[in-house]
């Protein structure tokens, strides 16, 4: 049980780089046209493109910051990275509510749910 809870940051991780693949990836997939990648090699200037290309660097920066902190802090047991790491069931709850996707995004709402409770007692000695 030990080393399910120092190791819980690793299923946080791994939800946070698969989010950045979706988010970056298009209908044709991940460098498709009308994916983020495609916009920023083409140098597409349409309004689309720039869209694309927006919405990109948004995901891009905050899913390094997301790494940032499960990288260090989260690891390192900082009681205000695991408050801050409940983005990430929320983000599942809100995009079920939202889209009404129910799958798969429960599933990586439970998995976020274990890898947050799982280590507690390392965050609250």
């Amino acid at each position: 049980m030990k080393f399910l809870q120092s190791k819980a940051w690793i299923l946080l991780l791994l939800i946070q780089l698969l989010m950045l693949i979706i988010s970056l990836s298009g209908e044709n997939g991940p460098v498709g046209e009308g994916s983020v990648l495609h916009a920023y090699l083409s140098n597409d200037q349409s309004e689309t493109g720039i869209e694309l290309k927006l919405r990109g660097s948004l995901v891009l920066g905050m899913s390094l910051f997301g790494f940032a902190i499960l990288l260090n802090a989260f690891r390192k047991g900082l009681r205000w990275s695991w408050y801050v790491c409940w983005v990430y069931p929320l983000f599942f709850v809100l995009h079920i509510i939202g889209f009404g996707t129910f799958m798969p995004d429960i599933i990586f709402l439970l998995i976020s749910l274990a890898a947050l409770l799982l280590p507690y007692k390392l965050f609250f000695k």
